[in-house]
């Protein structure tokens, strides 16, 4: 079962981009994506995503793929966790790097009628993260179903102020020396106009 799952969910994909055609999901499939916390985000701490697709009918959902957004350095993923199962990381190296995450809630089966699924992705804050940026979930344009208003949900992230941090002092032995250096090279560039 699981490598006829596995391959028809290969050839499904392949055949959608292969030949630009799309998938067409004979329900409404809703996506929603939540963050916590979503402001005054500080490198390192923990923001917790909670994923979820929904069935809203006619018919059961044999099979699809739900995608995030791109993104670079906002997060770092060296220390993220998630109990979403079916969950990969893509690696995508065009002209720069990027990533972004393919969820296949449907690996375990089918979504029945008025089922939804639900998993959570927990990612650190990098320290390259911007003062505010995006992070979304949608159903990709290779899908085809009955409501596409409702197949991307996107949160905006914002980021805090870090707390302050220490500015380097010299001692005073380091300063008198700096100071004397600063006259000695003062003196000698006189020395050499003259």
């Amino acid at each position: 079962m699981f490598v006829r799952s596995t391959l028809g969910l290969v050839l499904l994909c392949i055949a959608a981009s292969a030949w630009g055609g799309s998938v067409v999901i004979p329900s409404d499939v809703a996506v929603h994506l939540v963050a916590e916390p979503n402001s005054e985000l500080v490198t390192g701490q923990p923001v917790v995503f909670t994923l979820s697709v929904t069935n809203h009918g006619p018919e059961i959902v044999p099979t699809f793929v739900a995608t995030s957004s791109q993104f670079t350095s906002e997060f770092n993923l060296g220390l993220g966790t998630s109990d979403c199962q079916h969950l990969g990381l893509v690696v995508a190296d065009g002209k720069t790097v990027y990533y972004y995450y393919n969820w296949i809630p449907t690996f375990g089966g089918p979504i029945g009628i008025g089922e939804t699924r639900t998993c959570h992705l927990t990612l650190p804050v990098g320290s390259a993260a911007p003062d505010m940026w995006t992070f979304g979930l949608y159903l990709p344009s290779s899908y085809q179903d009955l409501n596409p208003a409702n197949n991307v949900s996107v949160v905006t992230l914002r980021r805090g102020v870090d707390s302050a941090r220490a500015i380097p002092t010299l001692s005073s032995f380091a300063l008198l020396s700096l100071a004397i250096l600063l006259v000695a090279a003062a003196a000698s560039a006189r020395r050499t106009r003259v």
